[in-house]
């Protein structure tokens, strides 16, 4: 049925961009193995990093050069577009997926000029939607010219004619919809616009049962999962090992020395030194699975522009508690399934905490989490996901 639908509708060539091969590998795995075993052609355009090499094995990998992602070098984006032309020039596809910001960007001005079939994916707005002044300004016009370039394509090598039915959008959150269709000054057109919630639980966090005891501890261990920026909100999580000594607070994340959002290796030591109970445990693979325990409590203290923490999903499928800001949140979860922090700030959060404490006392706390997990596999699972993603495939 894939295989059909797939050579009657579009070229054999797809082609998925995005900023990172990590982001690719961690939440697009199953989508590639899904088209390899169709009989797309399939190439990957990302930059060379650790994943690299995994997704070589996979796909066809095409290498990129894109600058850090924090910065916005008009000469190093001019390198960026001219190879990413070159390459998509080079592999004529039928159908390019683009992933993150900045190739968004630059595939949607590249595709004006080929008139390739776009799929525009938005796993999030980023810290530049907590930015004020010039740079939320610069937020907004982004979004403005891929808006714009995605309506028309060039005809004849002449004049650029309007097309509306060469690329579509998906956004992870019904927040990031509602804010690109209010700056675009456009209209909700769900042909246009798909709400696809974010890469979806693997099914590996979905076949676990666990089951809380009554008793009352008095120790957990507290988990962070993310980038160890402090727009993700890090510094959050660590000052609240001073009110809990005797638990354990696991830090897991990557550094980036070129960003000044992510912490220093200096103020990593400095925290060690002040809090014993703090574990740095650098990144990684499926950590959530290393705690799937009684006393476990996942903390989402993020402040920063998400799609849709897939962290969160993956807790709430080990039925693990999790306490998250509003922001994390992003429309799709509330109170029935997790603890929402109605403040970012450090007495939010030990209120939520709290409240996780008197539910495990009363023994509600089973069904609280049971029941949580059950949305998320109604609505959230990774294979839901990407059979969504493949039908807006075949819709071309």
């Amino acid at each position: 049925m894939l295989k059909s639908s797939f050579s009657k509708k579009i070229n054999k060539k797809i082609v998925l961009i995005a900023n990172t091969s990590k982001y690719l590998m961690h939440y697009r795995f199953l989508l590639i193995n899904k088209l390899n075993k169709s009989d797309k052609k399939l190439f990957v355009i990302s930059p060379i990093d650790k994943s690299s090499y995994e997704l070589k094995k996979i796909s066809r990998f095409v290498p990129w050069y894109l600058p850090n992602k924090n910065q916005f070098n008009p000469f190093d984006l001019i390198k960026s577009f001219l190879i990413l032309f070159n390459s998509i020039r080079s592999i004529k596809p039928g159908l390019v997926h683009s992933h993150t910001l900045k190739p968004n960007l630059l595939i949607s001005i590249i595709n004006l000029f080929l008139g390739v079939k776009t799929i525009i994916s938005f796993p999030g707005m980023g810290r530049l939607s907590n930015s004020k002044g010039i740079k939320y300004f610069f937020l907004k016009s982004i979004l403005k010219i891929i808006f714009i370039s995605s309506k028309y394509q060039l005809e004849n090598y002449i004049y650029f004619k309007r097309n509306l039915h060469r690329v579509k959008f998906i956004f992870q959150n019904p927040i990031d919809l509602n804010f690109f269709i209010e700056t675009v000054n456009s209209k909700y057109n769900d042909k246009f616009f798909h709400l696809i919630p974010g890469s979806g639980v693997p099914s590996i966090y979905l076949k676990s049962v666990k089951y809380f005891s009554s008793v009352e501890k008095k120790t957990f261990d507290f988990i962070y999962c993310a980038r160890l920026e402090k727009s993700k909100g890090i510094n959050l999580f660590i000052s609240l090992a001073k009110y809990f000594p005797d638990s354990n607070f696991f830090v897991y994340g990557s550094l980036n020395q070129s960003s000044n959002d992510y912490l220093t290796k200096n103020e990593i030591r400095l925290f060690k030194n002040q809090n014993r109970n703090l574990k740095f445990m650098d990144f990684v693979d499926n950590p959530l699975l290393r705690h799937h325990n009684d006393n476990s409590i996942f903390l989402v203290p993020s402040n920063y522009g998400e799609g849709l923490p897939r962290g969160i999903l993956e807790a709430i499928s080990l039925e693990i508690p999790v306490v998250a800001s509003k922001k994390a949140c992003v429309g799709l979860f509330d109170n029935k399934t997790l603890f929402m922090a109605s403040n970012n700030n450090k007495e939010s959060y030990l209120k939520e905490i709290e409240k996780i404490s008197i539910k495990k006392k009363e023994g509600k706390l089973n069904q609280f989490l049971s029941n949580a997990k059950e949305q998320v596999l109604n609505k959230f699972s990774e294979s839901l996901v990407v059979e969504k993603t493949l039908e807006l495939y075949r819709s071309f």
